[in-house]
């Protein structure tokens, strides 16, 4: 729907809403096929190791989308647009343990405790659990955009916006069905995954441009254009990258899942316990030591230190704040064949320039994989709490990233129009 609010093309207003539903990955339902529980027929290593299944109402998923955008054109020739978009799942996707037995008793944190493994199971046959893929209308996503561009008579063309994204759901993404449940991040159930941030999405983001066109001649022109991102975040990639989740090394819950377990944010050494280790140099790392470190660990990160005594947030921490510049030039060669006019297009791109002139700038930063998996449970003590080692001796939760965001790189066509 648009709306001209006047008549005279400027002001307008623009929106619409729907109910859009999609296909969940194909795989998911193929598991059900492979997965569907131990065949004592077969020989040992061809018995299935777990159970697939869905809940006989299952729905695709589905969301609710709705967004609004007012568009306005200023006398001095620049059009500014906001605009809204809101998302709410009806039917989004989450997976459950039905092999995995009630609580039996609570942590000092107030998660429940659920035997550990051998004894986490309903029916005790060494399987890796019975997993439920069902439905939930949990989840939303909201974003707002503000935008302003102008076209100036002498060729520059400018645009500048700003975007906020918040979006929360109930799971991370993986591909096999029955890892949904094993690697999703809890604090709680894990049959009963909260609400918590997605690990998709740049929470704060900036991006500009500048293109300017020089027309030399009939046959000869030039085009320049720089393009700019400012954002808190990342891209995602298969390994994180954009948010990540503090979890523990072991299963301190005893689901009979290490791994999954969200770390509990200490205030001070009386909420956490430490056993003393010898490190590879033969030294003796006391309790006292460990939470020496670890303390400092958490009091340079803004997530933990301004979160301690809570459990953690699945992805709550986000990436810092980066910054990208490209450059493109185009150089048109043209010529007459005929009554027709052929152009030659030479292009050069350079991706990160800011990387080109200053090694030191445009490089983004990324967690330390040991920073993400900081605390190691070594055992549970006589009242029933978990007993940690601090080995990682971090100094900070991220660190320089070497992969190709953070390089420069160029690349040259040429293309041949007519």
């Amino acid at each position: 729907m648009i709306i001209d609010v006047n008549g005279n093309s400027i002001t307008q207003v623009r929106g619409g809403t729907g109910i859009f539903t999609g296909r969940l990955p194909f795989v998911w339902v193929g598991n059900n096929i492979s997965n569907p529980g131990v065949n004592p027929n077969l020989p040992g290593h061809l018995q299935s190791f777990d159970l697939n299944a869905m809940v006989p109402d299952f729905k695709w998923p589905q969301v609710w989308t709705t967004n609004i955008a007012i568009d306005h054109l200023f006398d001095n020739g620049i059009l500014g647009t906001f605009e809204f978009i809101y998302g709410k799942d009806i039917n989004a996707i989450f997976v459950r343990n039905a092999d995995l037995v009630t609580p039996v008793r609570t942590l000092p944190d107030g998660r429940p405790y659920f035997g550990g493994f051998g004894n986490n199971e309903l029916n005790p046959d060494g399987g890796a659990g019975a997993y439920v893929i069902d439905n939930t209308d949990e989840g939303y996503n909201y974003s707002f955009t503000a935008q302003l561009r102008k076209n100036f008579e002498n060729g520059v063309k400018v645009n500048l916006s700003y975007t906020f994204l918040k979006a929360k759901n109930v799971m991370k993404t993986t591909e096999i069905a029955s890892v949904l449940w094993q690697n999703n991040p809890v604090k709680g159930d894990p049959n009963k995954p909260q609400l918590s941030d997605a690990e998709f999405g740049k929470r704060h983001r900036i991006i500009g441009g500048l293109t300017y066109k020089k027309e030399w001649s009939e046959n000869y022109s030039t085009s320049i254009g720089v393009f700019l991102e400012i954002a808190e975040g990342n891209r995602f990639t298969a390994a994180g990258g954009n948010r990540y989740s503090f979890i523990y090394a072991g299963d301190v819950n005893g689901d009979g899942q290490a791994g999954n377990d969200l770390i509990y944010i200490p205030r001070n050494q009386n909420e956490i316990n430490f056993d003393p280790y010898v490190n590879s140099s033969g030294q003796t790392i006391t309790a006292a030591d460990q939470w020496t470190t670890f303390n400092k660990f958490i009091s340079q990160d803004d997530y933990l230190n301004s979160n301690r005594g809570s459990i953690a947030d699945r992805f709550g921490e986000i990436n810092p704040w980066f910054s990208n510049i490209d450059l493109r030039i185009l150089q048109d060669f043209s010529f007459m064949m005929g009554n027709n006019k052929q152009t030659f297009q030479l292009s050069i791109d350079v991706l990160n320039v800011a990387n080109l002139i200053n090694s030191e700038w445009g490089v983004r930063k990324i967690a330390n994989a040991l920073a993400t998996s900081p605390l190691e449970l070594v055992r549970f003590d006589s009242q029933g709490a978990p007993v940690f080692n601090y080995k990682a001796n971090l100094t900070e939760t991220f660190s320089d990233d070497l992969g190709q965001f953070s390089r420069w790189s160029m690349q040259v066509g040429l293309r041949y129009m007519f």
